[in-house]
C-alpha cells in the first residue's frame, strides 16, 4: 500500500473484524468506497486471514460437553478474598487465561498481515528497481553506441587515405549532390546528401562501391532523405582493403538489395 500507508493497521484490524473504533471504522469504510487499491489490499488480507484461520482452528467440542464444563465452573464455591501475600503461590482463576489463546492468535494474525504488507511492498520496490536498472542499462548502451559511431566517423574523416568523391544526379537540373568519404584501410565510408527527392515508404537509396578490379558492385549502405532533401549515412564494409574506382546510387525496395537495380540515379561526376 504505497499510496495510503496510514490505513495499513486499520485495514488489518478490519479484515479480522476487530476494528472497534467507530470513527476509524467510518473513515475506513468511506475511504474503501473510493479507493480500488485499498479494496484489493482488503481482499488480500481477508484471504490471508482465512488461510491463517484454517491453519489455527481445531475441532469444535460438543455443545453438551461445553455446557457441563461451564456449569461445573459456576457451581464451584468462590474463595474469600484475602489480602495479597508477598510471593504467595495459589490457584489463578482469572478469566484472562481463558481469553489468552484468542488474544495471542489475534496478535499473531495482525503481525502476519502486517508482515505480508512489508513483503509485498518490498517485492514491488524490487521490481521497480529492476525495471529502472534495465532502462538505465539500455540508455547507457545507446549512448556508448553513439560515442562509438562518432569516433568511427572522426577516424574516417582524418584517415590519411580518406578519399572524397562527389556524386551528382544524372539529367536533372538543379542537380542534387552526394558526397562520400571512403577509407580503404578502415573499410568504412561516410555519405552526405543534399537536395534529394524524398522516396515512398517502400523505397530507399542504396550506395554501391565499384571495385577497381572490375568485379560486381558491392552494397555500401542505405539511406533516405528528410523533408529538406538532406541525407547522412556511416557504413562499415564487411572487410577492409577494398580498392574502389567509384560509387553509384540506385533506388531499391525498403529492405535493400544485393545487386543494383537499374537505373543508376547517382554516379561519379
Amino acid at each position: 500500500m504505497n499510496g495510503h500507508p496510514q490505513y495499513a493497521e486499520a485495514l488489518a484490524l478490519y479484515a479480522l473484524g476487530a476494528l472497534d473504533n467507530p470513527q476509524e471504522l467510518a473513515e475506513l469504510e468511506s475511504h474503501l468506497g473510493t479507493c480500488g487499491e485499498c479494496r484489493r489490499e482488503l481482499e488480500a488480507l481477508r484471504a490471508d486471514t482465512a488461510l491463517l484461520a484454517l491453519s489455527a482452528v481445531g475441532p469444535k467440542p460438543p455443545d453438551r460437553t461445553r455446557q457441563r464444563l461451564l456449569n461445573a465452573i459456576a457451581a464451584e464455591p468462590r474463595m474469600p478474598k484475602k489480602a495479597p501475600q508477598p510471593y504467595a503461590v495459589g490457584r489463578l482463576r482469572s478469566r484472562w487465561f481463558s481469553f489468552a489463546p484468542v488474544a495471542v492468535m489475534l496478535m499473531l494474525a495482525v503481525f502476519s498481515i502486517l508482515l505480508g504488507f512489508q513483503v509485498r511492498n518490498a517485492n514491488r520496490d524490487v521490481r521497480a528497481a529492476r525495471a529502472e536498472n534495465e532502462r538505465m542499462q539500455a540508455e547507457l548502451q545507446r549512448a556508448n553506441e553513439k560515442l562509438r559511431q562518432a569516433k568511427a566517423v572522426d577516424d574516417l574523416m582524418h584517415a590519411p587515405d580518406a578519399w572524397h568523391v562527389d556524386l551528382v544526379a544524372q539529367h536533372t537540373r538543379p542537380q542534387p549532390q552526394i558526397k562520400t568519404i571512403y577509407s580503404k584501410q578502415q573499410g568504412s565510408l561516410m555519405l552526405t546528401a543534399t537536395s534529394l527527392a524524398q522516396l515512398p515508404e517502400n523505397k530507399i537509396y542504396e550506395l554501391w562501391l565499384l571495385p577497381s578490379d572490375g568485379s560486381a558492385p558491392m552494397p555500401a549502405g542505405m539511406f533516405k532523405a528528410d523533408k529538406n532533401g538532406n541525407g547522412w549515412m556511416y557504413h562499415a564494409m564487411q572487410s577492409a582493403g577494398i580498392n574502389a574506382k567509384g560509387f553509384a546510387v540506385t533506388i531499391e525496395d525498403a529492405r535493400g538489395s544485393e545487386t543494383p537495380t537499374p537505373p543508376i540515379v547517382f554516379a561519379p561526376g
